[in-house]
């Protein structure tokens, strides 16, 4: 059997599919972030149906306790890097289709890597990292799909930039309460003040481990329970993360079949984006289920022209003003409070401003400018022109 009528054969049942065309699908690449529950089934839904270049990105290792819902991995996996162990069986699944493999943190990828996909899929459970990989795909101009589940709910949303809302438009009114404490959490802290914190809630831990936490910038009882373990690349503060993260927050609840259910509609929004709408236009707004009982509910979403990441934050860019004699520390504040981003550095020039520095000592006589905000939940720095109210005025 030649190579053309063998692959005519594998995929047959869905070129029956009216509009389907094989030739977009086997010539698409798809980048697929985290590889966990949600992540497995899509990447062997895409497999299967032969999209042509699968990127996997996951740093973290497989488990015991991962078995029960993330398919592309056995006991013999165990300890392995979970995009490596995933990209081997997607190989055996389908060999006619290239499957490349990074075992890093997202944020450490190239961006040539996020330029040459067609599709990005979010399949993870953090959203400090999704609000980052949204702002990559809108960056890019990349539709990107994301899921999430937990227990027994999961959601989709599809982001085509600058037509839908991104995952930023609407991050204050989605985000849970306690995440968006979490990201709206300033960390100019003390070791006592966490090692109080979680004293008032049943846990001890030493100065020197309250120590060890704030290096990697674990400085509050919402970081503790919100930051990934596996973007600690110190292994003994990713130890003492973990066993902290599972007396405050024990981990999310997940079954196998919910994850199917939202992988399976994850994939085919990324068939239906690759296929131009020829197999039916892209899902817009949100898309919950319900498992316990059985409903979908679809949440219209509008898209923020003056979002932050999506909106046209260069040509106008957002406006903060503060009190006349406000630090660099008050202006975090700010930011913290109103676009949640708690690890903002404030940027002048090539210049990274110290908290204590006076913003007109930066700003000059006028009390306007334009400053820059780095953060670990953007790709690009945000631009913002910073104004001082003179004494008297509102």
């Amino acid at each position: 059997m030649s190579a053309g009528s063998e692959l005519s054969e594998r995929y047959d049942r869905q070129m029956r599919i009216s509009g389907w065309n094989q030739e977009l699908v086997s010539g698409a690449s798809v980048l697929i972030a985290g590889v966990g529950a949600l992540g497995c089934e899509v990447a062997k839904n895409l497999a299967l149906s032969g999209v042509g270049r699968i990127v996997l990105v996951d740093r973290d290792v497989v488990e015991l306790s991962n078995l029960n819902r993330q398919m592309l991995f056995d006991e013999s996996d165990i300890g392995r890097k979970k995009a490596e162990a995933g990209a081997e069986k997607l190989r055996a699944m389908n060999p006619h289709i290239r499957i490349e493999a990074y075992p890093s943190d997202l944020r450490d990828l190239p961006a040539e890597l996020f330029a040459s996909v067609d599709v990005i899929c979010s399949c993870l459970d953090s959203w400090g990292i999704r609000r980052w990989l949204n702002s990559v795909a809108v960056l890019n101009n990349k539709p990107l799909v994301d899921g999430g589940i937990e227990g027994m709910v999961g959601n989709v949303q599809v982001v085509i930039p600058g037509r839908t809302a991104c995952l930023e438009c609407h991050g204050t009114t989605l985000i849970p309460q306690e995440e968006r404490m979490a990201e709206c959490t300033l960390r100019r802290r003390r070791p006592e003040e966490l090692i109080e914190d979680l004293k008032a809630q049943g846990l001890e831990i030493s100065r020197e481990q309250a120590e060890a936490l704030f290096r990697h910038n674990l400085k509050t009882v919402f970081d503790l329970k919100y930051t990934p373990p596996e973007s600690v690349p110190d292994g003994e503060v990713r130890s003492l993360l973990e066993s902290i993260r599972e007396k405050l927050k024990p981990r999310m609840p997940a079954v196998q079949s919910v994850s199917s259910v939202i992988a399976g509609i994850v994939s085919t929004e990324v068939l239906k984006i690759i296929h131009r709408g020829s197999i039916g236009r892209p899902m817009r707004g949100l898309l919950v289920y319900d498992a316990s009982n059985s409903r979908f509910t679809r949440v219209p979403l509008k898209r923020m022209e003056n979002c932050i990441v999506c909106g046209q934050v260069d040509t106008s860019p957002p406006e903060v003003t503060l009190e006349d004699g406000a630090t660099v520390y008050r202006l975090k504040e700010v930011i913290a409070e109103r676009f949640g981003f708690p690890d903002a550095e404030v940027i002048h020039g090539t210049r990274v401003l110290g908290e204590d520095a006076p913003l007109s000592s930066v700003l000059g006589p006028s009390g306007e400018g334009l400053l820059y905000v780095v953060t670990t939940r953007r790709y690009e720095p945000l631009p913002i022109v910073v104004k001082l109210r003179a004494p008297g005025d509102r």
